[in-house]
């Protein structure tokens, strides 16, 4: 009985985080689009990334928080975590380098888990 609620927990984390995805996919598209048009400098651009990082975890925390009612706060947290580590692996694999700036990776580790939070709180 209890291996099933793990299991459907489990489901449930990784629906959030195909979704979590897909927003992410529509929204870094919706920026470039942004980013071709207005030039911004790079620390502009480093901005925008960042607050899309919590807007996908918010939404993301929002999201498992109304799926699973209790403890919602601590769900988003975990989306958000888990979400840091899958970007963090993807960007290894592109960029052969994990963050060359370890400040920046705690940074965008924190927006992530705070974004996920807070969408767990809201829901």
């Amino acid at each position: 009985m209890e291996g099933e609620q793990v299991i459907d927990k489990a489901i449930k984390i990784v629906k959030v985080l195909v979704m979590e995805a897909l927003i992410s996919v529509a929204a870094l598209c919706l920026f470039a689009l942004i980013l071709m048009r207005f030039q911004p400098s790079e620390s502009g651009i480093r901005m925008g990334v960042r607050i899309l990082y919590i807007i996908v975890n918010l939404i993301g925390g929002f999201l498992i928080g109304k799926i699973m009612k209790q403890k919602k706060f601590l769900w988003g947290v975990i989306t958000g975590l888990i979400y840091f580590v899958i970007i963090s692996i993807i960007s290894c694999l592109v960029t052969q380098s994990f963050y060359s700036d370890i400040q920046n990776a705690i940074t965008i580790c924190l927006l992530c888990v705070a974004g996920g939070m807070a969408g767990g709180m809201l829901s």
